[in-house]
């Protein structure tokens, strides 16, 4: 019995001894850009700067092996090639920054959208996914890391109204399933979307361009491959 054990692996030890993959996904592209936010800027640009604000804070994690879906920023990356980059991965982690339906947000003089509707971040998994539950089980250990550090889940995609309706899997994690999204119904890996916060919210725009909150997603990045 002693000799068969030494070739059984646990998952997080293998993880461990040989690094965990991560691969960052920047949510839309430069010309598919997102939502706008409180101040004009578009979503994208949100995404670029926390994904190569994860990479210049995890650098050093000789443990984590981080590469990106898109290495060209101009790139006008397809759902095909995120999918493909995928395979062989740990986990797909996709960056976006998130937006309320249109009957919360009011213009402002240039005109940009703003709202005190909703704020924080929100994680989305689809039960379609190739491994729908290693997707949870990072999901929730991310959100955790997340609440653990001060930050605050936002529950209004939950609600009854159109173009919302998602049901929550944990209330208190913020953590959603999405399951026919496609960048988490197709991807070759665990996959889960994270919307780091809603940029249509003043508030909630500053805040996600501090070095605090960037460092906070980066040190629950950190601790799935604890």
């Amino acid at each position: 019995m002693r000799t068969k054990l030494k070739y059984f692996l646990p998952l997080l030890f293998i993880n461990n001894l040989f690094g965990f993959d991560l691969l960052i996904d920047t949510g839309h592209t430069p010309k598919k850009n997102g939502a706008t936010s409180s101040t004009c800027i578009k979503e994208y640009e949100y995404n670029k700067s926390l994904t190569y604000s994860i990479l210049d804070i995890l650098k050093d994690e000789n443990s984590l092996n981080i590469t990106l879906s898109s290495k060209n920023e101009s790139q006008e990356i397809s759902f095909e090639q995120r999918y493909e980059s995928s395979k062989n991965k740990d986990l797909f982690f996709s960056i976006h920054h998130d937006s309320v339906q249109e009957q919360f947000i009011k213009y402002n003089e240039k005109p940009c959208p703003q709202t005190d509707y909703a704020k924080g971040f929100s994680i989305f998994v689809s039960k379609k996914n190739v491994d729908f539950e290693k997707s949870l089980i990072y999901a929730k250990i991310f959100a955790q890391e997340l609440i653990n550090s001060g930050l605050t889940p936002s529950l209004h995609h939950n609600e009854n109204i159109k173009g919302e309706n998602r049901e929550l899997v944990d209330e208190k994690l913020g953590i959603y399933y999405f399951d026919n999204l496609k960048v988490l119904r197709n991807a070759n890996s665990p996959a889960i979307l994270f919307e780091a916060g809603v940029i249509v919210n003043p508030e909630d725009e500053k805040f996600v361009q501090t070095k605090e909150f960037k460092n906070i997603v980066a040190n629950a990045l950190k601790r799935l491959k604890d």
